[in-house]
Order: C-alpha cells, then structure tokens, then sequence
C-alpha cells in the first residue's frame, strides 16, 4: 500500500456506513479514522481504528483488513490508571456497538462501573490479550456466538479464572454484539 493518509472521520460514504451498523458519527468520529491508501495505482478509503503498535484496522462495506501490522487496541477509561475493570471484543465494530449500547443505558450487556476496553482485533490475537489482562481483577468477555468466540472465552477463563465473566449470553440469540444492536437476530 502507498500514500498511506490518516485524517479525522468525515467522508459520507464511511459515515453511511457506520449508521447502517446504527453506530453513531459522534461515537465513530471519537473511536475511529478515516484512512485513505493506493493498492495497484487505484485509490481507496476506509474506516480506521488504530491499534498498540500504531496500525490500523480498516473497514468499509467491501474489504475489512489491517495496515501496518495487526495487533490488539486498549482503550483507557482514565490515560495514567488501569482500572479494575476490562471489556474484551474481538472487533472493533463491537466495541462501538458497545459504546451506543452504553450511551443509550443498556446495562442488560454493558456494565455500570469505570472501564478500560481492548478490542483483540482478531481471536489470533490472544496471547498478546492474555497479557494484557494480567492486569485486571474483573474481565468481561462480549465476543462471537460462535465456536471461535467460545473457545477464545474458554481460554481465558482457564488462565484467569473467576475473574472473568462472559457476557455473550445476553446477547445469545444474536451473532454478535452489534448484531444486538441491530435487532438482527440469527
């Protein structure tokens, strides 16, 4: 990828997008980028959500990828302290279904106490989350209603024990998070 730019959330295209996800422009343009890049002299342009080692997940109705290397994204709720709590997403697009189930008082899924995120970016992530996680007494799982997700909620539950509480029941009859919110049952 070439000419590689990253500016702030505006191109309608991306915020149509995200509303056809009923995610808000206030909470993509809080949480996310728009990126704009070059692939074989043709021009393209995404949703941008940057991860620990500077890349970006990237998103628009026809490609989902990575640039610049995948990693996980950790969201602090305060920049200077962990807090007690982690919510743990596979992908970024759950995490901003979260964050409109939260402003809109969702507390059957969200949860009502001071939280930092981390967003896997991709199940293979999880060795760099597990790490991640050692920090936290309270770890609240809202991943995939599927046998990756499962197993991915497995896992951490066999390291980090009682700490962790999976939240994916709430929303069981659903794939995933923002399917949830969608209303976009199975």
């Amino acid at each position: 990828m070439e000419n590689v730019e990253v500016k702030e959330l505006s191109h309608h295209a991306l915020l149509s997008y995200l509303r056809s996800r009923y995610i808000s422009e206030n909470i993509g343009r809080l949480y996310c980028k728009e990126i704009h890049y070059e692939l074989r002299k043709r021009h393209y342009f995404a949703i941008a959500f940057e991860n620990k080692t500077g890349g970006y997940e990237v998103r628009n109705p026809y490609y989902k990828g990575c640039i610049k290397g995948k990693d996980i994204s950790v969201i602090r709720y305060n920049k200077d302290i962990i807090q007690n709590h982690v919510c743990v997403f596979e992908g970024f697009m759950d995490f901003l279904s979260y964050q409109e189930l939260h402003r809109k008082g969702d507390y059957h899924v969200c949860i009502d106490s001071p939280t930092d995120f981390l967003v896997m970016n991709s199940v293979s992530n999880l060795k760099k989350c597990l790490v991640e996680l050692e920090r936290y007494t309270a770890i609240h799982c809202y991943l995939d209603n599927d046998l990756a997700g499962r197993k991915t909620v497995e896992t951490i539950a066999g390291l980090c024990g009682n700490r962790v509480t999976d939240h994916s029941e709430c929303y069981y009859n659903y794939k995933d998070l923002n399917d949830y919110l969608r209303g976009k049952r199975r």
